[in-house]
């Protein structure tokens, strides 16, 4: 899960939490911030604790953004003073928290081994909050996240196969800006950057390519 920093709450008062999405789109990109998903509509301002639950609906702090699948999936779950008990992309290493290796992400057991079983717990409750594991089996469940994210995975692996047979050759900046386009547009920056795992010139591009992103915690 793609860390992120938001910076600081935006200087023009807010009058509607929904304002907030053009400062948070303008820092993170139009991406959730939990799936990874490129959002093709309207970006879903989220609550981490929601506000229906006496979370502070103002906050910069409380805000993320989110895609619908993510957001209904969290729905209200998280009530005022829980919040500590998730890892959150905007506050902690989520980056090494979880594992997309195979189709389906998973928790980082290797390395949450080492952060202790508080942390653990954390990153599985954000796992199971947002339910990044779910695979719709029916026409009738209505989540793409699986599908695009998928997606996005084979655009990767082409990618990188094409990067190996190419990147000596005089082509090779041409091919550089190919990739960080077709990341940018299809999203998921956790996938390509697992993908390009053992190349740290193309995951740089990509680190950089995702604005928003916290660098410390994914240059390592």
């Amino acid at each position: 899960m793609r860390p992120v920093t938001k910076g600081e709450a935006p200087d023009q008062e807010l009058k509607r939490y929904q304002d907030a999405e053009q400062y948070l789109e303008e820092r993170l990109g139009a991406y959730c911030s939990f799936c990874e998903m490129p959002i093709s509509h309207v970006p879903e301002v989220e609550h981490k604790e929601a506000k229906t639950k006496g979370g502070e609906e103002m906050s910069w702090g409380n805000l993320l953004l989110s895609c619908k699948y993510c957001n209904t999936r969290k729905g209200t779950i998280v009530k005022r003073g829980d919040k500590e008990k998730y890892l959150w992309p905007d506050e902690d290493d989520t980056f090494h928290a979880f594992l997309y290796e195979d189709d389906i992400p998973k928790l980082n057991e290797e390395y949450l081994l080492l952060q202790g079983k508080q942390v653990r717990q954390k990153a599985e409750n954000l796992f199971r909050l947002v339910k990044l594991d779910n695979i719709p089996f029916t026409p009738a469940v209505k989540d793409r996240r699986y599908a695009v994210r998928n997606e996005a995975r084979n655009y990767a692996l082409g990618s990188k196969q094409g990067w190996d047979k190419i990147k000596k050759s005089a082509e090779r900046e041409e091919y550089l800006q190919i990739i960080e386009m077709l990341a940018q547009s299809s999203g998921f920056f956790s996938v390509w950057m697992n993908v390009f795992k053992d190349d740290m010139e193309v995951r740089q591009i990509l680190i950089n390519a995702f604005k928003g992103t916290k660098k410390e915690y994914c240059n390592g």
